[in-house]
């Protein structure tokens, strides 16, 4: 909910400035894409609940689909870091030129500290996406494994 008022905060109060709005409209797209993402597994986990004529078959479904879910948070996790990453890229690309430029003493140095820097993020996000997944697995996954076991065992 904090995030939420963030967003509306800087949509309010930088109504000039055009990249804070696109900054704050991006930030508010991903926060209601993972509340459908929260609101669809909320869903699956009521419908799994339900009676079903062909239960070996809907639960298969639901599983699928709820794996499907966990896996397209975890990208809009990576996603999010992207855009965050991406905006301020853009902010600061005037000061990221001057800085990258050839007849900058150090040139090299600035070169490589950029690099780093390109592999810390990437680094960052790809350890965001195993912690998000670790933590799914933990929240959500040894169940639907146990209840896939069953399934497979009720099937032979």
């Amino acid at each position: 909910m904090g995030l939420v008022l963030i967003v509306f905060d800087a949509l309010i109060f930088f109504r000039d400035a055009v990249r804070l709005q696109l900054f704050a409209a991006g930030i508010f797209a991903i926060l209601c894409l993972v509340g459908l993402i929260v609101y669809q597994r909320l869903k699956l986990i009521g419908q799994m609940e339900q009676q079903q004529a062909n239960l070996h078959q809907f639960l298969t479904t639901r599983i699928i689909r709820f794996r499907h879910l966990m896996r397209l948070h975890d990208y809009v996790g990576v996603g999010s870091l992207a855009l965050l990453a991406g905006f301020a890229v853009v902010v600061r690309r005037t000061y990221l030129w001057a800085y990258l430029q050839p007849s900058q003493p150090n040139w090299g140095w600035h070169l490589s500290m950029a690099g780093g820097g390109i592999v810390l993020l990437l680094l960052l996000m790809y350890a965001a996406y195993r912690t998000g997944q670790k933590e799914h697995q933990r929240r959500y996954g040894r169940y639907l494994d146990l209840l896939e076991a069953a399934l497979h065992e009720l099937r032979d």
